[in-house]
């Protein structure tokens, strides 16, 4: 009999022990689910740069203001290769990806008779679109720029062909900035009352 209860005893205390050991060890316990993998991808769009401090691409070449501006020296000149930021901003969201893109105007004035004027636009995302300006004119008036339906707008006054320079501008001409359905680049065209643009 002593015996028996001996073995009894010995088998609770085994059972007690592992009973400590399987709780110890998270067998008593029903794990948490491991949450399943994603395959979505978070796409979060960026604000496109500062103007005053973005590349521009003009003729090949990207210039990359610093301030609003900037000054290059040119082969075998002592005059400066200068662009300036104009103060003509607009905003709206031409690429369609919920954060809004900007158009500015910028002036390049390379020491010679001209001064040229350039509608850049940057977009938002991360992947801006390197070829961002349309040449506007020569001693152009900005009068301002607006986004209207998924599309920049700047209206400025030109001359044509048969104005001389020394002439103030005077005819009205919208310029037309927007994205082709790739939304890789930019399609630039523009309308007036007199057949400027054609």
């Amino acid at each position: 009999m002593t015996d028996t209860i001996c073995d009894m005893k010995t088998k609770l205390a085994l059972v007690s022990v592992l009973s400590i050991f399987l709780t110890a060890c998270g067998g008593s316990q029903t794990a948490d689910p491991v949450p399943a993998e994603s395959n979505e991808v978070v796409v979060v769009a960026q604000n496109p740069a500062d103007p005053a401090n973005a590349p521009y691409y003009i003729d090949g070449i990207v210039y990359t203001l610093v301030d609003g501006s900037l000054e290059q020296p040119i082969d075998k000149s002592e005059v400066l290769n200068k662009f300036k930021l104009l103060e003509f901003r607009g905003t709206g969201d031409i690429n369609s990806d919920g954060t809004d893109d900007i158009a500015v105007v910028l002036i390049n004035d390379s020491g010679e008779s001209g001064t040229f004027y350039y509608l850049g636009i940057l977009t938002s995302g991360a992947t801006p679109i390197i070829e961002n300006t349309s040449f506007l004119g020569d001693r152009i008036e900005i009068k301002g720029i607006e986004f209207v339906d998924g599309k920049f707008e700047v209206t400025y006054l030109d001359r044509d062909v048969e104005t001389s320079f020394d002439e103030p501008p005077s005819i009205e001409i919208v310029g037309i900035a927007e994205l082709d359905e790739e939304k890789t680049t930019f399609n630039f065209t523009c309308r007036d009352s007199v057949g400027i643009c054609l």
